[in-house]
């Protein structure tokens, strides 16, 4: 019987952009491996997908290039038209890297197939590295963080059955500032043969650039799997693949040897860095007596904009809801107990290091995105957030305030009811309580006094009362917490401030955790004098009697 071969067009395209220096800033570190891969890809193989072929029967599906320089079609496969190969400026300036990640639109997400393409990876990651061996190059390394961003554009392109470039994807907080070359090559493929991939790229003069360039040390790749066939679909292929390849001078922090592998670089240094990530405040942060401050008032809380709830799957972010409680260890770890059924914590991962000059770590949503961040005030007096991802681990750190903010005590919550996004409340040794509104990225140097005379070392932001409104709590040095309400605007309710617990018996900050016992529950934990973790409920507008979490917590922070 005649054998006929299909030949198939496969499409690559590359881009190649050489970046200036920038400074590296103390980084949180992903230290787990449960982030390897996006939730979209994890349940049990398709029965669409193709079968293990061997090297003959798989030559008709490579890709050939005609000698016009264009793809090569067969008669039974679509027609492709090419895309050139495209290149960046030849220097970038450091601060147009974007603060959040940058836009993926999605397609038609049924027709992706969701099996583990870790095989996959880990053979496009070797094939490139055996290939930068073979001409006597460094292998280049891998990054969860650069995965995330490969993989949300492979997914996004393959579910829109569309094969482009992400434009300035060097600028995504999750390229980590590379400041020694940029790249992204990209393939598409009729079956899971992912080494074809890299066979491909070698034999394009762009692509093969981008593999052989010196400059480049970690990779991030991102494959996803369809339902498409070439005779119903010709624009779904099977397989998509997309690699970012970027060079850094010194390697990013959560740098790994391969995709799963240990980190090889070290824990981000607790030493602040030298040069702000974000441009310094128009006054200080905490502005000497006698400076204007703006009067409370609806101003401050109106929203720059809305904001919906999150569609994103955050089942492999560093933190997964407002009721896992972090914490710092006695080492400078920082630690994740993710909420557990019945009310409990599970076993702690975690998820950053070098965090022992850090005065308080916090988690909050700061730009609603629905992925929970790190909101980190360091003993220098800077305030910090480190952007969580929804692949795990954390993004560049962006400074919200330069100076001061380690003499204050903070809460944050949803103190505007109008407005979705968190704000905070600061309150410093005199007693001003003070608030700053949510602006973004920018620097916090607006604020309204809200109250003078504030006896508080420790405090919180929640809906003591049940109104719907959060409120503010402040701890006092005899353990008393004192009731400040509010009604969803920056004032406080004038009026005689209640007690509404004593004798707590606490050392340390106070967390709140929103959903520990269920959908709408609320409560605090503290670290209790006898060493043991406590949490007091609110129910009915007032707190509940405490129950213990776990034990062997001295030494240990929250907050």
């Amino acid at each position: 019987m005649r054998r006929v071969r299909m030949a198939v067009a496969v499409v690559a395209t590359a881009l190649l952009t050489a970046l200036a220096p920038a400074a590296a800033p103390p980084s949180s570190v992903l230290t787990t491996s449960g982030a390897s891969r996006n939730a979209t890809h994890d349940v049990a193989p398709s029965p669409t997908a193709a079968g293990a072929q061997n090297a003959a029967t798989n030559r008709s599906l490579d890709v050939r290039l005609d000698p016009a320089g264009g793809f090569a079609q067969g008669a039974a496969g679509p027609q492709v038209k090419p895309i050139d190969a495209l290149r960046g400026p030849d220097t970038i300036d450091p601060s147009v890297t974007s603060v959040t990640p940058l836009a993926a639109p999605m397609g038609d997400t049924s027709n992706l197939v969701s099996d583990d393409n870790s095989s996959q990876v880990l053979a496009v990651f070797s094939a490139i590295n055996a290939y930068r061996q073979q001409n006597g190059l460094n292998p280049v390394r891998y990054h969860l963080n650069v995965q995330e961003l490969a993989q949300e554009w492979s997914d996004s392109i393959a579910s829109r059955e569309v094969i482009e470039h992400r434009s300035s994807f060097w600028t995504d907080p999750r390229a980590l500032n590379p400041d020694n070359g940029a790249g992204e090559v990209i393939a598409v493929r009729w079956d899971r043969d992912a080494t074809q991939l890299v066979e491909w790229w070698k034999s394009s003069p762009s692509h093969n650039a981008i593999l052989l360039d010196a400059r480049m040390s970690v990779v991030g790749i991102g494959i996803t799997f369809t339902n498409g066939t070439p005779a119903t679909t010709p624009n779904r292929y099977t397989m998509w693949g997309v690699v970012d390849f970027f060079g850094y001078k010194t390697l990013p922090a959560g740098t790994t040897a391969s995709p799963g592998g240990a980190s090889t670089s070290p824990s981000p240094s607790p030493t602040p860095a030298q040069t702000p990530t974000t441009r310094p405040a128009p006054v200080p942060v905490n502005p000497p007596s006698g400076t204007p401050l703006t009067p409370a008032g609806a101003e401050l809380c109106a929203a720059p904009g809305r904001f919906q709830p999150t569609t994103q799957d955050l089942s492999h972010a560093a933190l997964h809801s407002a009721a896992d409680l972090v914490a710092l260890d006695p080492n400078g770890s920082v630690l994740v107990y993710p909420a557990a059924s019945g009310g409990a914590l599970g076993a702690p991962t975690t998820i950053g290091t070098g965090f022992g000059n850090a005065a308080s770590v916090t988690s909050v949503d700061w730009d609603r995105d629905g992925v929970f961040d790190l909101l980190v005030q360091w003993r220098d007096g800077r305030l910090v957030v480190y952007p969580g991802l929804t692949g795990g681990s954390f993004a560049a750190p962006v400074t919200l305030g330069q100076s001061g903010w380690d003499t204050m005590t903070l809460a944050s919550g949803l103190w505007c009811a109008t407005n979705r996004l968190p704000q905070l409340l600061a309150l410093d040794p005199s007693g001003n309580l003070y608030f700053y509104p949510n602006r973004g990225t920018g620097d916090l140097f607006q604020r309204a006094l809200l109250a003078t005379g504030v006896a508080g070392g420790h405090a919180a932001m929640l809906d003591v009362t049940g109104d719907g409104f959060e409120d503010f709590v402040a701890q006092g040095a005899d353990g008393t917490l004192v009731l400040y309400r509010s009604l969803g605007q920056e004032q406080l309710v004038s009026e005689a401030r209640a007690v509404v617990a004593s004798a707590w018996g606490t050392t340390g900050q106070l967390q709140v955790l929103r959903g520990l016992d269920g959908p709408g529950t609320l409560g605090i934990a503290a670290v209790r004098t006898n060493g043991s973790l406590g949490y007091w409920p609110v129910t009915g507008g007032q707190f509940g009697a405490p129950r213990v979490l776990g034990a062997g917590w001295g030494g240990m922070r929250l907050g």
